[in-house]
């Protein structure tokens, strides 16, 4: 079963637009199969993910969301499954792990794309038989909770790659969830613009709106960073804006800040401080100019930068 987010889809899969989203998830959240959210960083993953949870039956259980990119590859068993006493260096007590925290709720496993194809092994046992197991321990414990993984990566493309694991692919893809970019979806651009508004009117005690031209100039920019981006700029104009309405002044694209002109040709110098700005990620800095990362390797290297980059991202 696939969902998509409201671009054209084929005949045999189902298509959904903003209105009936929530519709679609509280019939995807009493069932107790497992969840991939796929798309683009910032594409909305975390909130679907919480979203599900919120509409399930475990809404009052544990929602345990852990981001298998932030925890170092050799702690990462240890993170989730937990320790017994003196299993390794430093294991001075026992340790309950994520995944026995969570009990009976809701585990989300973001950027599940990046577990090497041992832990893909575990977590395959973990969902195929309901029951892990400590490291240093024999006993099994059992977990009923429900699983929601997501990623930005092309998994089937990984598992031809021999980078994923086939029958996990398979386990954790009963259902699908395509979130597309929002350039591709920019009709929800006014709906999510409301609600960021709404939020920070809550938080300001406040009640800030938009103006037509300033949405406008929203509506014609692509957003690299997607949904994640258009949060930050609105959040942005909010503090900014000494009034009641933000205007199309108060709305600062990135490329603004950095002082680039959409058609204006990037230079070594921009190049140099957009990779700074985004700590030296070249898939990010690709987005924040709103190049694709094979445009951006190409200006590298005709700028003789390559090396640079290299030297600096691994410093």
């Amino acid at each position: 079963m696939i969902f998509h987010s409201p671009i054209d889809v084929e005949d045999n899969e189902i298509s959904f637009c903003f209105g009936n989203w929530i519709e679609i998830m509280n019939r995807v959240a009493k069932s107790d199969k497992s969840v991939l959210i796929l798309g683009e960083t910032g594409t909305g993953k975390d909130f679907t993910a919480k979203k599900i949870h919120e509409l399930s039956e475990k809404r009052n259980k544990p929602f345990i969301a852990i981001n298998c990119a932030n925890i170092p590859a050799d702690l990462f068993e240890a993170e989730l499954f937990g320790y017994a006493r003196g299993s390794f260096t430093g294991a001075i007590k026992e340790k309950q792990g994520l995944l026995e925290i969570a009990k009976d709720g809701t585990i989300f496993l973001d950027e599940i794309g990046e577990l090497s194809l041992y832990l893909q092994a575990k977590i395959l046992r973990v969902i195929e038989e309901k029951e892990l197991r400590r490291v240093g321990e024999t006993a099994q414990r059992k977990i009923l909770a429900r699983f929601i993984f997501a990623t930005n990566k092309e998994l089937h493309e990984e598992v031809k790659l021999g980078r994923f694991r086939k029958d996990l692919y398979f386990r954790i893809s009963v259902v699908k969830f395509l979130l597309p970019p929002l350039r591709k979806r920019k009709k929800e651009i006014p709906f999510l613009v409301q609600h960021i508004l709404e939020r920070e009117n809550i938080r300001q005690k406040s009640n800030k709106k938009i103006s037509p031209p300033a949405l406008k100039k929203l509506m014609a920019y692509d957003f690299p960073g997607n949904i994640r981006e258009l949060e930050n700029i609105i959040e942005r104009a909010y503090l900014l804006s000494g009034r009641s309405l933000i205007k199309s002044i108060d709305i600062k694209l990135d490329y603004e800040l950095l002082g680039m002109g959409t058609s204006v040709s990037l230079t070594p110098e921009k190049l140099r401080l957009t990779l700074e700005n985004c700590r030296w990620n070249k898939t990010r800095a690709a987005r924040e100019v709103g190049k694709s990362r094979r445009h951006l390797y190409r200006l590298l290297e005709k700028h003789r930068m390559a090396d640079y980059i290299k030297k600096r991202s691994a410093g």
